[in-house]
């Protein structure tokens, strides 16, 4: 299709003229505010992720690298559905498990129950069979990958110091 200098010229001010106008965009969320998660499923996501990897003397944990907006930002901007269907689904699985364990919610049990509760999901991690074990997998790798990507991940706990010359005898080096 050619277009004619005329036509071009309408075009570009009915494109100019539809930006002036008021927008209907939806306002960007509030900082810190979940683009996926419930505040309910980020508050569980946040708690099993520092459960998995939790703080230690050499490094915060996941939830201090900010493990959950990590996974809620990635979920958030999924083309595919079958991610965000996953986690829904596991998220009310672990649901499911605590309510089966203790009578109440993830959040509402009690620490000591919260660690029954992932100690049950992570028991079959090999070969998991519940709904509840699948998605500890699911978490469990996503906690790691944005752990491992992380400042904190990568700086604190794995000390890495840049592209810098390493001294010292390494597994596999033939010495000169």
């Amino acid at each position: 299709m050619k277009l004619t200098r005329r036509e071009m010229i309408q075009a570009t001010a009915a494109g100019a003229a539809a930006m002036a106008l008021p927008s209907a965009r939806v306002p960007p969320p509030a900082p810190g505010a979940p683009r996926f998660f419930t505040a309910a499923e980020f508050a569980v996501v946040d708690e099993l992720s520092d459960m998995i990897i939790p703080t230690d003397q050499q490094s915060g944990g996941a939830r201090a690298a900010g493990v959950a907006t990590y996974i809620d930002a990635r979920l958030a901007e999924s083309f595919e559905p079958e991610p965000p269907a996953r986690w829904r689904a596991g998220l009310q699985a672990v649901e499911d498990l605590s309510r089966e364990l203790t009578g109440k919610a993830f959040m509402e049990s009690t620490p000591e129950q919260r660690v029954a509760a992932l100690t049950r999901m992570a028991a079959a991690e090999s070969d998991p069979k519940t709904p509840a074990e699948q998605f500890f997998r699911v978490i469990k790798g996503s906690t790691i990958r944005a752990y491992y990507t992380s400042k904190i991940g990568i700086h604190d706990d794995q000390q890495y110091k840049g592209n810098v010359y390493q001294m010292g005898e390494f597994a596999g080096l033939d010495p000169a």
